[in-house]
């Protein structure tokens, strides 16, 4: 099979521990991109927190809170997929205003933090009191709960509530508290959705896409893509799904296995 994208996740997959992008990877991406592959990001992170990583000029596109928008990098052009509805956002605030921990409310630039103090110093992170101060399309909400037993629960009851709401566990391969939290998102909306929409929008088929991942929201997408690779620190589950195992985002994954790609 002959390949025309390289596309991969971020967190615990292109960054490291440590949030970086390594020198030696961003150099082999830029290398696959003057060769006239096209590389895109795929991500549980908005705009804005990309670009805090990482120089965003290595991707050709970047798919963004999990599939609800999408950006396109040369051309600086922004393409809202989806976004939750506004009376959603507030009956979802209103269920969980006893029960969460934290509730982060994500536009294509913003993280809007409810309930708890911002510590870190980002232009990114707006403290909010009250959900009125938003007032900007709205691609996804973390929730964080109070007591973390019950996830399984609350995933249920918001599934079985919202029609028009789909919702997962996520966790982070590089977090070391094992810390979960929901991610809910307009229905149908994802990272493979998206990218599938991307690739019909490049004529390109799925089959034609290599794609690096490591935790639970790239399930799917590990899956269906042409040639789905979970990096060493992924989940089991998500090695289970993959067609192929690199080494870990510590060292440098991505760039051995493309180095070595035949």
């Amino acid at each position: 099979m002959e390949y025309k994208i390289i596309s991969t996740d971020f967190d615990g997959t292109l960054l490291t521990s440590d949030k970086k992008v390594t020198p030696k990877t961003k150099e082999v991406l830029l290398e696959y991109k003057n060769n006239n592959y096209i590389i895109i990001g795929v991500t549980a992170r908005n705009l804005s927190s990309v670009r805090s990583s990482c120089d965003i000029n290595m991707f050709n596109y970047l798919i963004l809170n999990n599939g609800t928008f999408i950006y396109d990098v040369e051309n600086s052009q922004e393409i809202n997929i989806n976004s939750i509805d506004r009376k959603n956002i507030i009956d979802i605030t209103n269920y969980f205003e006893d029960i969460a921990e934290k509730i982060d409310y994500c536009s294509l630039n913003k993280y809007y933090i409810y309930k708890k103090a911002i510590t870190e110093n980002r232009e990114f992170l707006v403290q909010i009191n009250n959900i009125d101060e938003i007032n900007e399309k709205i691609g996804k909400i973390n929730i964080f709960l109070k007591n973390n037993d019950e996830l399984d629960k609350y995933k249920e009851i918001i599934e079985s509530t919202f029609n028009d709401i789909d919702v997962i566990i996520m966790s982070d391969s590089d977090d070391k508290s094992n810390r979960e939290w929901l991610v809910l998102h307009p229905k149908g909306i994802n990272k493979s959705e998206t990218l599938k929409r991307l690739c019909l929008k490049l004529h390109i088929s799925i089959d034609e896409v290599i794609f690096f991942g490591d935790s639970t929201n790239d399930l799917q997408i590990i899956s269906q893509v042409g040639l789905g690779v979970a990096m060493g620190n992924a989940f089991k589950e998500v090695k289970e799904q993959a067609k192929e195992i690199t080494l870990s985002n510590d060292n440098d994954g991505i760039a051995y296995f493309l180095n070595n790609f035949k």
